[in-house]
This record gives C-alpha cells, structure tokens and sequence, in this order.
C-alpha cells in the first residue's frame, strides 16, 4: 500500500487538503509549523515517497542533464558520453542523450532550450550554429566539451588539439621524416581546425615552410571508407610521402588500410598517426600511433562546470583547455624514450 500511496491519499490521512500536502513537501513559508510537523508525521509514519514532479516543484530542478552528441558511428562519442554518464550520475543525475545528425536548426534548438533538463553538455557545435547555441544558452546553463564557441555565455572544456598537432610535426621530424602529408576533412569543428593550424604552424616554424601534400578527396563525414580512399588519393597524388597525420582516428584506420593496399609498408617506409585514442586504435591487429585526448579528466570538469553554473548563472565564462599525450604504436617507430604505453 505505502508504494502506491500519492499526495491525496496522504492528504486525506492527515485530514488537510491536497494543497496543503504538496506546500508542506514544497516548504511553502505559508503553512504553520504545527500543520507542517502534523503532516511531515503522516508522510513518515506510511513512507511517502514524493513523485519525482513534486521534487521537481520543490526544488524547480528535474535532475536531468542533456548531452548533445554528433555521428555516435565514431567511437569517440560513446566513450565521450560513458564518461559524462557515469559522472552525471555521482552527482545523483540523469542523462538524456540528443544526437545530431547535422547541424543545430532553430526547430532541435528550441525543442532543448524549452525541456526539462537542469543544463545542457554540447559534445558537437560549429560556428554557423552560434546563433542556436545562444539562444539555448539564454534559456539553459550550457557547456561544451570537445567543441569551443567563442562568446561570453559559452563555458568550454577542450584538450589542447593545436598543441596535439604541434606535438606530431615534431614527432615526424625527429623522425626524420620529410615528404609528410595531411589527411583531413573539410570541417568547421574547431577540434579539426586546431590539429590543422598546430600541425601545420609547427612545420612552418622548425622547416620555413609549410609544404605538405594534403589529400585531393575532400569529404566532410569523417569515416573508415574516407580515410582508406582518401590515403589511396594521397598516395597516387605524392608516392615518395613518408608519414602522414590524420587529424581523426577512424580516418586514420582507414588510411592504414588504403596505404596497405597501395602496397606500403607501414611504419617501415610509412608512418601514419591519429588523433582521439579510440578504443579499437589499441587493439594488436590495428596498434595505431595516435594523440591521446584525455576523456576521463574533461567528462570530470565538464560535468564540475555545468553544476557550478547551474548554481550560479552570473559566472563569468570560462575555458579549460587540457594536455593531450602521444601514444606511440605499431604504425609509427620510437624515437628516444618511451612516451606512452597501450
């Protein structure tokens, strides 16, 4: 009986109106102690647990967090978001999950800013979307992770993707490596843009120059099929290359294939590295040289963020910007001492 029990039945238990009820449980200041004490005895003595929209009432919080992911086929975002879940949940949280397949419209933005949820974890923002982002932000404590978007309403939590790109361009030319090339998407998300800009700055300062065979095939969806055609493309287009930064991991292991299949020897005349430290770039059968993103550590603060802000929407806006690792495998050769392990 105690499980099915609601505000009325209790209400009439206590021989008050429902409203009074549902003021004692929302700690209305209107009720006398003697009526409160009365009724917090009532809900004791039968275990009344109140609804999850009375809590709701009281508290003028749902305890729900929305995390807005893009393309769920890259690994990088299951773990990203089992991260965020599990932190969210020490936090005695919900998550709901948005995935989008394009960009942020007026319709999805307006259909989040008008939800339920407490705050909003953007895993995926362009800047042609600035605008919807803000009119969420308006609505809703907003953070990024793994995106930034410039602007005083944006808190972001990103790894430092230009100091990652900068890191390989070293790697290749302590390496000796000099016919190098760069496989990459056309994109606005600023994690790719950084890799670009850090890589390609970093060959500039240490050779005086930025040459670099880019792939002919330019494509926007970042996938296996991609990368093995887009390698097979570079290849054909610049056969003496020697190395190649592939600024996404899942492009990368295509380009580990589409080099095979070109008839190189991977690392022996050709080094190839990733970007993202997916799961399956571990493996054995793949052992992909890759910069590590540290997911665990930004889901963390992401997380410590959002909650702040939801507490405190004065903040000022505020960027966390953390170390990526080199993590070196089968697809590349080690060059001194050991900087990362499998």
């Amino acid at each position: 009986m105690k499980k099915n029990l609601t505000s009325q039945d209790i209400a009439r238990l206590a021989g008050v109106s429902q409203s009074t009820v549902s003021r004692v449980i929302r700690e209305h200041p209107s009720i006398k102690e003697k009526t409160r004490e009365h009724v917090l005895r009532v809900i004791r003595e039968y275990g009344y647990t109140p609804s999850a929209a009375a809590r709701q009432m009281k508290t003028n919080r749902s305890g729900a967090i929305a995390v807005v992911v893009a393309n769920l086929t890259n690994p990088l975002y299951p773990s990203l978001l089992h991260f965020l879940v599990n932190e969210l949940a020490s936090q005695g949280l919900r998550t709901t999950v948005w995935e989008m397949s394009t960009e942020l419209d007026d319709i999805t933005a307006k259909a989040i800013a008008e939800s339920e949820v407490d705050g909003v974890i953007f895993a995926t923002a362009v800047a042609s979307s600035r605008l919807q982002h803000q009119k969420i932000a308006a609505r809703k404590p907003v953070v990024f992770i793994n995106r930034s978007l410039t602007g005083p309403e944006f808190d972001v939590v990103v790894s430092d993707n230009h100091a990652g790109g900068r890191t390989v361009a070293d790697y290749f030319l302590a390496g000796k490596r000099r016919r190098i090339g760069l496989l990459t998407g056309a994109s606005e998300a600023s994690t790719i843009l950084d890799r670009e800009k850090g890589f390609m700055s970093r060959l500039k300062d240490v050779t005086g120059n930025t040459t670099c065979t880019r792939s002919p095939l330019q494509f926007d969806i970042f996938t296996y099929e991609n990368g093995y055609q887009a390698m097979r493309e570079l290849l054909n287009a610049d056969p003496g290359l020697d190395a190649v930064f592939c600024t996404n991991d899942i492009v990368a292991i295509g380009a580990l294939d589409g080099a095979r299949a070109e008839g190189r020897r991977v690392p022996e005349e050709l080094w190839i590295v990733g970007y993202d430290d997916i799961p399956m770039a571990g493996w054995d059968v793949i052992g992909l040289t890759t910069m590590r993103q540290p997911l665990p550590a930004m889901a963390s603060k992401a997380v410590e963020r959002l909650l702040a802000r939801i507490e405190r929407s004065d903040l000022p806006a505020e960027t966390v910007t953390l170390p990526n690792q080199l993590i070196i495998r089968n697809t590349t050769k080690q060059i001194g001492p050991r900087r990362g392990k499998r």
